[in-house]
C-alpha cells in the first residue's frame, strides 16, 4: 500500500514537468492501426479476429474457463 500511495505522490510531483515532453513524443494525432503499419484495413480485422479465435482455442484446451459452483 506504501508504494501505491508513494508511486501515486511521486507522479502528482512530477506531472507537470513530464507530461509535455512525452506528449511531444507520442502524439500521433487520430491514426489507426492499418495506417500505423500501413496495412489493409481488412487484413487487420482478419489478423485480430484470429489471434482472438486462438486465444479462445487455448483457454478452451487448456481449461481455463470458468468452473461452475
Amino acid at each position: 500500500m506504501l508504494g501505491f500511495l508513494t508511486g501515486a505522490v511521486i507522479y502528482g510531483l512530477t506531472y507537470q514537468q513530464v507530461f509535455p515532453q512525452i506528449s511531444k513524443l507520442a502524439n500521433f494525432g487520430g491514426i489507426v492501426i492499418p495506417e500505423a503499419w500501413n496495412i489493409n484495413p481488412y487484413l487487420t480485422v482478419l489478423a485480430f479476429s484470429l489471434m482472438a479465435l486462438l486465444l479462445f482455442y487455448f483457454i478452451d484446451r487448456m481449461g481455463m474457463q470458468r468452473k461452475e459452483k
